[in-house]
């Protein structure tokens, strides 16, 4: 899977799990600017680990600050291995 597919996934996971619109979260949406708490960071880790079958800490999750860079450190834990979402 690329990181415009891990991308374009992390977006529709946020719009449909905290309502966001689809002009409100782009790659280089800042989570910051989405006022992420720790709590989110935890969900989101939960979230992602379960659709991508690899481990992700809350604390790599929210080392990144944007979907590229969530979907950069996805993409670096599932090469070579497949992923089905």
């Amino acid at each position: 899977m690329s990181t415009t597919q891990i991308v374009e996934k992390v977006i529709e996971l946020l719009q449909v799990k905290y309502g966001y619109g689809t002009d409100e979260v782009t790659a280089t949406t800042d989570f910051e600017e989405l006022g992420f708490d720790s709590l989110v960071f935890v969900e989101l880790a939960v979230a992602l680990e379960s659709d991508y079958g690899v481990p992700l800490s809350e604390a790599e999750v929210a080392e990144t600050t944007t979907v590229q860079e969530l979907a950069e450190l996805i993409e670096a834990k599932t090469a070579g291995h497949p992923v089905t979402v």
